[in-house]
């Protein structure tokens, strides 16, 4: 049934979609404790004169709810260190909410101006900390205040009657938290709020801040007491830290070791491309950005840094001496992680996804399904079958496939396919094919054999539009798992590993944005039967849940454990899903916020190709394979 009428609700100036603040900002940005769609239900009424001023938490909005901490990135140069800082930032804004803000030690201490190693700088490194992290940036706090009850003010005794005016209950206001806080500051005064403003109790409530230090040139901050070099300084960051029980911020040290060679290069080749810039053509940047071969003075400089850093550099001890901090040691990228006193939510989060990512760059192609039979009627969500234009474009994706995607760069490399379990998308990859490759083909530098000849007809319908190419990245793609496989010989022994390419993967992760009561309606047929929800959906589009249904901070709940698992993959992977889904993915992967996701086109019959490596900006190209049909369809209002 129709959800009943409401009234409809005020179009108010506040944009919650982007909860996380700019990373390099020297002020948090704006934070929002509850999604814009809620605001109309937090205002004050003759039945409700004193509301709930801040409804309970999501995950999207508050998964790291009042948690602060300094994590501290160390190791020798050129290890990946500013990285992952890039990478753990990203993550822990877009899919849990929590304000970070990185901190390049190199940076903070030029503008400190001391000589190296001073407390001068010391101390301007802790202030900066501490305004990021007492900085007051939302309103998560509101329901603490209030008068105290025997303050001579409460609540009428009749819910029915209006509140007298001796009753100011503190409601849903424009502005800052700051000026909120003076209004009821100003209402109340001080020692009559239920919490004082300098109360703890108020920075726990929160959507949690993290303050990231890493350094992009280690030599020239290794004095430094932030820098992490040796057991006293770091004894020293992690006292400073717990001597300021009001800032109530926990310090983790994160130390990257790294001792294989092809990951040291590849970090090497990152720093290379970063110089260069993203734009760089092969021959402004030289060859060996892209071969895996770099020049011999890069090598040798590298090595000599390497080594004197060495001599000074005193790692993590395991001796007992530093069994009281928190730390990860993260070798070779996830191929061995060792943590210690890693209690709590987010440090275990932290620990995981510092399991599985890595500097070798990423090739992820995104496609929404073929055009569907709801998609000509402009209906929301279901689970219904292709248009004959969306099988079209099924075919054609099956054809376009093995030459664009099996080859990278004229190698024949290992390559992976995701799903939804809606058959829609299942009918859209069901043509591509999955042949069985000796694992050994893949290390030989020509591949199996040429790439597959295109015909006339795939020439013309796989078409570039829009983007910029990509960078090559490593042509040989090593994979941690065993191939998955084994050829038998003659007489069922098992012999050569093989591997499956493009190995089909269904997903429930990857379905629709479930449309709950308004599941297989029009847009149209949804604002005459209920017009107060289309204006709430058209008002907060990234927060709105549909009735019984679900809202984009939905899909990132369950988007994100998939995350992870795509972050581990070193081969290419093929995405096929919908477009709320494939809004979220195409933001965090080019580095956008998620507050842009739903006003993102993602058009039919279209494959998107991204190229990320965490160094330098993300790049995308994107090919139309058609036919042609309609956009303007009823996934475009999901």
């Amino acid at each position: 049934p129709p959800t009943p009428k409401m009234p409809d609700p005020p179009a108010l100036p506040l944009d919650v979609g982007n909860t996380s603040c700019d990373a390099r900002s020297t002020s948090p940005g704006a934070q929002h404790a509850y999604v814009q769609s809620q605001s109309h239900l937090l205002k004050a009424t003759s039945d409700n004169p004193l509301p709930t001023a801040v409804p309970p938490p999501i995950a999207a909005v508050a998964g790291l709810l009042g948690v602060r901490h300094v994590l501290c990135l160390i190791g020798l140069p050129e290890r990946g260190k500013p990285f992952i800082a890039q990478r753990l930032s990203k993550y822990l804004s877009f899919f849990h909410g929590a304000e970070v803000k990185l901190f390049d030690v190199n940076e903070v201490m030029d503008r400190a101006g001391g000589p190296p190693g001073s407390d001068h700088n010391a101390m301007f490194m802790f202030e900066e900390i501490k305004a990021f992290m007492n900085a007051t940036s939302s309103a998560a706090d509101r329901n603490m205040t209030v008068p105290r009850a025997g303050s001579g003010r409460s609540a009428p005794a009749s819910s029915s009657s209006p509140p007298s005016p001796e009753v100011r209950p503190v409601v849903v206001r424009e502005g800052s938290a700051e000026v909120q806080l003076a209004e009821s500051l100003a209402a109340h005064g001080e020692e009559e709020l239920l919490v004082h403003p300098s109360d703890r109790r108020r920075k726990n409530v929160d959507s949690g801040k993290v303050a990231i230090l890493f350094a992009n040139d280690t030599f020239a901050c290794f004095k430094e007491k932030w820098s992490g070099t040796s057991k006293e300084r770091r004894r020293w960051a992690s006292e400073t830290l717990a001597k300021d029980r009001a800032l109530g911020a926990k310090l983790i040290f994160i130390e990257v070791i790294v001792d294989r060679a092809d990951i040291l290069e590849a970090n090497l080749r990152a720093r290379e491309r970063a110089k260069n810039g993203p734009t760089a053509s092969r021959e402004s940047a030289g060859p060996a950005m892209y071969e895996d071969e770099l020049p011999d003075e890069c090598l040798r400089e590298f090595e000599d840094r390497a080594r004197r850093f060495q001599r000074i550099y005193v790692s993590m001890q395991e001796d007992g001496s530093e069994d009281d901090l928190s730390y990860i040691k993260l070798i070779n990228y996830g191929d061995k992680v060792v943590t210690n006193r890693m209690h709590g939510y987010l440090r275990m989060r932290i620990a995981q996804f510092l399991s599985v990512i890595h500097p070798t760059p990423h090739v992820i192609y995104l496609s929404r399904h073929g055009q569907s039979e709801y998609n000509v009627l402009g209906k929301l969500g279901g689970n219904p079958p292709l248009s004959p234009a969306g099988q079209e474009y099924a075919r054609r994706l099956a054809q376009w496939v093995p030459r664009h995607i099996f080859y990278q760069h004229g190698v024949l490399t290992k390559c992976r396919l995701w799903t939804s379990s809606l058959q829609r998308t299942i009918l859209t990859a069901t043509h591509i094919p999955h042949p069985i490759v000796p694992a050994s083909s893949f290390d030989s530098p020509d591949g199996l054999s040429s790439p597959p000849r295109r015909s006339s007809h795939e020439t013309d319908a796989a078409t570039p539009s829009g983007g910029t190419p990509s960078h090559r990245f490593r042509s040989r793609q090593r994979s941690r798992q065993l191939p998955p496989r084994y050829l038998q010989g003659d007489e069922g022994v098992l012999n050569e590993p093989v591997w499956e390419q493009m190995s089909p993967r269904v997903y429930r992760n990857l379905d629709e944005i479930f449309a709950g009561e308004y599941e297989g309606m029009t847009y149209e047929e949804i604002k005459k039967i209920a017009p107060s929800e289309a204006t709430l959906r058209s008002m907060d589009k990234i927060g709105y849940r549909y009735p019984r249904g679900e809202s984009y901070f939905d899909i990132l709940a369950r988007l994100d454990p998939l995350v992870h698992e795509l972050e581990s993959y070193h081969e290419p992977l093929v995405v096929v899903s919908h477009q709320a889904v494939l809004r979220l993915l195409y933001c965090y992967l080019t580095g956008r916020t998620r507050a842009q996701a739903p006003k993102l086109s993602m058009p039919l019959h279209t494959v998107i190709r991204i190229t990320y490596d965490g160094w330098t900006p993300p790049t995308e190209e994107r090919f139309y394979l058609g036919p042609e049909c309609s956009q303007t369809d009823g996934q475009t209002h999901l």
